[in-house]
């Protein structure tokens, strides 16, 4: 019976679900402790999700592995609609085991729409930290595509997102810069141009994190005027690489390797303009 719940929830089947629940309180559970909610939820069946809260509300509390919960996975795989259902039955400030809101979720998928009512339904998840002190922007920034609008809307919504670090002193612009994000960088450097001289707890600018990984067009967004902070900056994180290195007898094959990042840089930096 339980298996058939989750099935029919999974393929969105209303009219067996319907069959199901009158013989069934609903709370079955995969492997993963996902109920026939959580599965729902995820695939954005509607029907079913709210015939399953009608029969059993309770499950909005139901948390599978990891402390997620229905609400996290609808948020994550950009189903609207779902996530409004779930908005009126849910605490939507319930964090993952990892710390991350419904918030987080939406944005680190580039959600627009989501991470509006989120925000609307309750502004202080705005707030909300997740693992490492990670900010929803920090999310957004860190996916693998190129958020802006995602980005624009956090930062309209909370401004002073832009200042935050992460526990290893990352901004949003090391990341969109890591990542490449050509138009998420731009907008990060308009909105705080002093944004790309800030170091995490290593020394490294977000125009390192970009030469580094040997980005050109962001590279070429940075202003020429701050090259030299910028080799400073190396220069310092790769004499402290060193110095450490020969005073705990270790490898040098971590100084060579940063020796190597650092020749990139220069060359992005000075013969590739």
């Amino acid at each position: 019976m339980g298996n058939g719940l989750l099935c029919t929830a999974t393929n969105g089947h209303d009219g067996v679900v319907a069959q199901l629940l009158a013989l069934s309180p609903g709370d079955a559970r995969d492997s993963d402790g996902q109920t026939a909610l959580h599965l729902a939820a995820e695939k954005g069946h509607d029907k079913v999700v709210a015939r399953l809260l009608a029969h059993n509300p309770a499950l909005i509390d139901a948390v599978a592995f990891g402390d997620t919960t229905a609400l996290h996975l609808a948020a994550c795989e950009g189903h609207e609609s779902t996530v409004m259902q779930l908005l009126a039955f849910s605490q939507s400030s319930d964090a993952d085991h990892g710390g991350r809101t419904a918030l987080h979720h939406a944005a680190a998928s580039g959600h627009d729409k989501i991470v509006a009512r989120l925000l609307a339904h309750n502004p202080a998840l705005i707030d909300a930290l997740a693992y490492r002190d990670m900010t929803a922007l920090h999310f957004a920034t860190v996916a693998c595509e190129d958020h802006q609008s995602t980005v624009v809307q956090l930062l309209n919504h909370s401004p002073g997102l832009l200042d935050m670090k992460t526990g290893s002193g990352n901004t949003a612009l090391h990341f969109a810069a890591f990542g490449g994000h050509v138009k998420v960088v731009a907008e990060l450097l308009a909105r705080r141009p002093s944004s790309l001289v800030d170091e995490d707890w290593d020394g490294r600018t977000p125009l390192f994190r970009a030469a580094s990984q040997g980005h050109q067009e962001v590279v070429d967004l940075f202003p020429l005027t701050t090259d030299q902070v910028v080799c400073f900056s190396l220069s310092r994180s790769l004499s402290l690489s060193l110095s450490l290195s020969l005073s705990l007898s270790l490898s040098p094959l971590p100084c060579v390797v940063r020796v190597c990042v650092l020749f990139v840089v220069f060359y992005l930096l000075f013969f590739k303009r």
